[in-house]
């Protein structure tokens, strides 16, 4: 990535409410902002970009060592600065800035209030002097500080800085891979002048894409002790690939079940950094604003897709009747060839559902195997049968997967969308496998310049209720969608409907997300509105009165846009708008 500064734009809106006083306009508040400043290694620095956007902040680039107007400047990793650009981050933390720094000292560790733990080991070859943190986990359940507020996960984590506090307030302790503690803090926070300097010791990015795009599959991973999750089963998957332990990062939900990645971990990690944001915004005054994550203000989104396995049309219209009984729409991943008759792709189109490949490299025939000509070919084959051009949506059959990011490359080539292979193929990988229920960018870190794929992978959360995972655990994870912003993703195959009870859990999920004030939508559609989202930009600010007047620039129409105002009292302030498409869009709030 190249070296430069990115700025997340958060604008104060000043919403006139009943029964509520619009706030004072100040100066710094025309055009606040908050400085990101990105490394180009390593390439998960830039991860933050994808944080960011996925929270729905505004962000602009423009060259490292600036300040402006800006209150607050997030550096990301660590950053080679000159005794210049030191004294003038010094400077601006004095006048009331807040320097927020994941997982970086950038030569200034007593700015911070901290000291680099030193190893005791006479320093030599392959040896820094100071101690590194490795993988462990945060211990923050007691820490009284709001960032840590309510987090429930392992907090599983890989790489950072030792340290130790000198000057600033310590929160938080780390422990080791193997639940040791080492008591080293999490978070310090140090107030300076006016300002505030801010540290968060692990490598909350690394971790966070090492979380999602795990390592490359080569061989069969390693199974849990416990029996449970037995991947070591001959056929390259997406569990072989994945992270997270077995023992510290599942949960038994009861006696005698299999445990569960219950918690997303990485969405945890991501909501650290987002808070660290808000409360360093919160202590130096500055107001925060970001279209939320979805229309309405909902606080999830549900996908329901199915896997054509045995490709049997009865089977497919059993299921496309409960699909209509429940009033939903969702994503038909079809494997090619098909039995599946024209009819039967019509009538999923006219209930407003999505044709979708299930690409399958599993089976002895040379059209079968994996291989990006035979995924080119299904799918080729299944637009043809199916009569869709544009089909932007696939998930792999069995899970299947081989290196780390070669798959999203081929659907990237193939002009594909969104992908949902990334969930597990056993009944003690179920939940969050992968830390998160986020529909998420991968980050292609493995060129140069690294690159974000023009690709959303949609995570799974279980294959069929009551064969993968007992039924009554979905409310659970459902909350865990809600509780984090993200996709329920739920799959259920034509070839189980018809068993008992498989019905009525198909109904019972629907009902019970509705009840959560979720929508169900299509994988297509999950991407068209992140897509749309993430394409309006903040052309500026100016004060109208006692209000503010903003200028949007919106590459494509956005319907019932929700724009979230945190203001630095505590208020929070929502309004809902459709954004129409131009150049110049303004609102006044």
């Amino acid at each position: 990535m190249k070296r430069c500064a990115l700025i997340l734009t958060l604008c104060w809106i000043c919403v006139a409410a009943a029964q509520t006083e619009p706030g004072n306009l100040h100066d710094s508040s025309l055009f606040p902002a908050v400085k990101i400043s990105v490394p180009p290694s390593p390439p998960s620095n830039g991860y933050l970009v994808e944080v960011l956007q996925r929270a729905g902040f505004f962000y602009e680039q423009q060259p490292t060592g600036e300040t402006g107007r800006s209150r607050v400047l997030v550096l990301a990793g660590e950053h080679k600065l000159n005794s210049g650009q030191r004294k003038k981050l010094a400077a601006f933390v004095e006048n009331g800035g807040a320097l927020v720094s994941l997982g970086g000292l950038h030569g200034m560790p007593e700015l911070f209030g901290v000291e680099s733990v030193p190893t005791g080991i006479e320093r030599g070859f392959g040896s820094s002097g100071v101690q590194q943190l490795g993988e462990g986990y945060l211990d923050v359940r007691q820490a009284r500080h709001p960032v840590f507020a309510g987090l429930k996960s392992s907090l599983h984590f890989f790489g950072g800085l030792a340290v130790r506090a000198t000057d600033g307030q310590a929160f938080g302790n780390v422990q080791d891979r193997h639940k040791r503690s080492r008591k080293l803090p999490v978070l310090v926070e140090r107030r300076v002048g006016r300002g505030m300097a801010l540290l968060i010791a692990p490598d909350l990015l690394n971790s966070i894409v090492h979380i999602q795009q795990g390592i490359a599959v080569l061989r069969d991973g390693t199974p849990a002790f416990d029996g449970t999750m037995p991947i070591n089963d001959g056929a390259l998957k997406t569990d072989d690939g994945q992270v997270l332990d077995c023992d510290f990062d599942r949960v038994t939900p009861g006696k005698g079940e299999a445990p569960i990645f219950l918690y997303p971990v990485a969405d945890e990690l991501r909501l650290i950094i987002v808070r660290a944001i808000q409360h360093a915004a919160q202590a130096v005054d500055q107001p925060l604003a970001q279209i939320a994550p979805w229309p309405r203000a909902l606080p999830a989104v549900g996908c329901i897709s199915h896997d054509s396995d045995g490709n049997k049309p009865e089977q497919g219209l059993a299921l496309l009747e409960q699909v209509k009984k429940a009033r939903v729409r969702t994503t038909w991943c079809i494997m090619f060839p098909c039995a599946y008759p024209r009819s039967l792709y019509d009538a999923v189109r006219a209930a407003d559902c999505e044709v979708a490949l299930h690409y399958d490299a599993m089976k002895s025939s040379a059209d079968h195997q994996w291989g990006f000509e035979q995924f080119i070919k299904q799918l080729r084959g299944l637009s043809e049968n199916s009569g869709v051009k544009d089909l932007i949506s696939n998930k792999n059959h069995y899970t299947r997967w081989e290196g780390r990011l070669d798959f999203f490359r081929w659907c990237e080539k193939a002009g594909l969308k969104a992908d949902g292979t990334m969930g597990p193929s056993k009944r003690g990988g179920c939940g969050f496998p992968r830390g998160t229920c986020q529909p998420w960018r991968p980050l292609d870190d493995e060129v140069t310049p690294p690159r974000f794929l023009d690709v959303y992978e949609i995570p799974l959360i279980t294959q069929d209720l009551n064969i993968h995972l007992p039924a009554k655990h979905a409310p659970t994870l459902l909350d865990q969608a809600v509780a984090y912003g993200g996709v329920a993703h739920f799959l259920f195959h034509p070839a189980h409907i018809g068993k008992p009870g498989m019905a009525d859990a198909f109904q019972t999920l629907i009902k019970e997300g509705r009840n959560r004030g979720m929508e169900w939508w299509t994988h297509a559609e999950v991407w068209r509105w992140e897509m749309a989202r993430r394409d309006v930009r903040l052309a500026g600010a100016t004060p109208d009165g006692a209000r503010l007047r903003l200028k949007l620039s919106v590459g494509q129409p956005v319907k019932d846009a929700t724009l979230i105002v945190r203001e630095p009292d505590g208020t929070i302030r929502r309004v809902t708008r459709d954004l129409p498409q131009g150049e110049s869009v303004e609102f006044s709030f």
